[in-house]
């Protein structure tokens, strides 16, 4: 834009002496030249909001803030078989409270949760570390929007008719929505339409299988088709319900 300006001065200097008409000519065609100019940086910049990172990266992805705060350090009396009671931490060296309870109440219980990680990995097959525990499904997806989007600025992505809490936690934490409705004939995912929406704004991909409310199961190749080329968003697959779901269908998440 700037040389079209340039040249435009030059021309219109060197061309005092030209008839007017020729002066006009000049005018339309630098308008033209610069409504052209217009519409390719605005493709250029359209293009440069769209372009997803070759290939994904989990640190990338994790806001700055995060990745500065240093991991909480749990007391070294945690984890030893015995441990003296930590009174500042409210513990009560007498033992519980509830005499009817032959449990160690007075303690608090692991932080790392090893136990609970161990039965979970045992029971969905994948090791104790990919397990990560929470107060429901709400505070997990809570904290994912807040772990990768920021506000004010990112988005997440749904389907809907899905799960309500995901647009609650994002509007509580400053975050967009982008909405690509299931299709109406068999509320499955439309992936086409999911893939045109990924920007590198939308940090997180909400998908609920077996569907809340539909009940659906979402069909497996669709979830690897959007997880391949989200290379610039978390895909989560919601499968709070999965335990009521069929175990035959081959093609289902």
């Amino acid at each position: 834009l700037k040389s079209l300006y340039r040249a435009h001065g030059a021309d219109r200097c060197s061309a005092s002496a030209q008839p007017v008409d020729m002066s006009q000519q000049r005018d339309t065609a630098f308008a033209a030249s610069l409504v052209v100019a217009s519409l390719a940086l605005a493709v250029l910049l359209a293009r440069r909001r769209r372009r997803l990172p070759a290939r994904f990266d989990l640190q990338r992805l994790v806001r700055p803030c995060v990745l500065r705060l240093a991991p909480y350090t749990f007391p070294p009396r945690f984890g030893l078989a015995e441990a003296p009671v930590l009174l500042d931490a409210n513990e009560n060296p007498h033992g519980s409270t509830v005499e009817a309870l032959d449990a160690a109440l007075h303690r608090y219980p692991d932080p790392r949760q090893a136990r609970l990680k161990a039965a979970i990995a045992g029971l969905r097959g994948c090791a104790p570390s990919q397990v990560v525990v929470g107060c429901g499904s709400d505070e997990i997806i809570d904290l994912l929007i807040r772990v990768t989007c920021e506000p004010g600025r990112d988005s997440i992505l749904v389907c809907s008719p899905t799960y309500a809490m995901y647009q609650i936690f994002a509007s509580v934490n400053d975050v967009s929505t982008v909405d690509v409705p299931l299709s109406a004939d068999d509320y499955q995912l439309r992936v086409g339409a999911i893939l045109q929406s990924l920007t590198p704004r939308v940090k997180l991909v909400f998908l609920c299988s077996p569907g809340n409310p539909t009940g659906r199961l979402l069909r497996r190749a669709d979830i690897e088709a959007i997880a391949a080329a989200a290379t610039g968003s978390l895909v989560v697959v919601d499968e709070a319900y999965v335990d009521f779901a069929p175990v035959d269908d081959e093609e289902a998440a």
